[in-house]
């Protein structure tokens, strides 16, 4: 198993620290950005929400990348964000943080 870098005895829990340290280089590479939602999701968040914190902070030029890498990360998690109740309407809630429509809808033809 894994070692944590987070303590497990942080107020708000290491999930949390997780995603706000993986956050800042979600404008990198696509692979960091799946990785990230990977990540949320293992943490019990909804990757369409995450998605949609990714756009804000990011700004909407980088959504048709982070829409992908959330796409992508959704088919590797279906089962398990639907468990948790997600309504994985990651185009929806990009569009929702301010990408453009044709943007989110060209990323999402392609990751089809």
């Amino acid at each position: 198993m894994a070692h944590s870098i987070f303590p497990s005895r942080w107020p708000a829990g290491p999930s949390v620290y997780l995603l706000l340290a993986g956050a800042t280089a979600l404008a990198g590479e696509p692979t960091v950005a799946l990785d990230h939602f990977l990540r949320a999701a293992d943490a019990g968040q909804c990757i369409e929400s995450e998605a949609y914190r990714a756009i804000r902070q990011h700004g909407p030029g980088q959504a048709t990348q982070l829409v992908q890498s959330a796409l992508r990360a959704q088919s590797q998690r279906a089962e398990q964000q639907r468990a948790l109740g997600c309504q994985g309407d990651i185009a929806a809630q990009a569009i929702s943080a301010g990408a453009d429509p044709q943007a989110v809808l060209a990323a999402t033809a392609a990751g089809l």
